[in-house]
């Protein structure tokens, strides 16, 4: 059973997405002029960093991780989705420790999972992904010195304008 707080990350998925713009998007991932690509794509790490934010502050007690790496497809060698982020809550190496996405739908394997939140373990064996930290875990405190914050003071005074 998720925790009662899981229920609010549609919604906060909702608010990201009319905050989200070119300014907020991962410059490397920004679209040539008439591609199809998801709503999502390229803001994980800054929509990933809000939500590390607002879990810590209403919820200081959990163990919130932000973090970067590849997803992969565990029944397709070489499929992934590389360089994306997300948050996780629990332990690093808790098999139950809970994988929250807000932009796992940029992936084919994943378009039906705009809002993901499910323990890790899950996740690999009903949705045959594996989340893989390759580049950092960082904690909330050493999220505040990430090359994300620049993006994220864009996103977040989008979200209080709309207020």
């Amino acid at each position: 059973m998720l925790p009662a707080w899981c229920d609010d990350l549609t919604g906060y998925r909702k608010l990201l997405m009319d905050a989200w713009s070119d300014q907020t998007i991962h410059e490397s991932f920004k679209s040539a002029p008439g591609d199809n690509a998801t709503a999502s794509r390229g803001q994980c790490g800054v929509s990933s960093a809000w939500l590390v934010e607002v879990l810590e502050e209403a919820h200081p007690a959990l163990e919130i991780s932000y973090c970067y790496g590849d997803l992969i497809a565990i029944d397709q060698a070489g499929v992934a989705l590389e360089r994306h982020c997300w948050v996780e809550v629990g332990q690093r190496h808790d098999p139950a420790r809970l994988v929250i996405d807000l932009t796992g739908d940029q992936w084919e394997l994943l378009k039906d999972q705009p809002v993901l939140c499910l323990p890790h373990d899950q996740v690999k064996r009903v949705l045959r992904v594996d989340y893989r930290v390759k580049q950092a875990r960082m904690s909330p405190l050493q999220l505040k010195y990430d090359l994300v914050q620049p993006r994220l003071a864009i996103l977040k005074a989008a979200l209080q304008a709309e207020r």
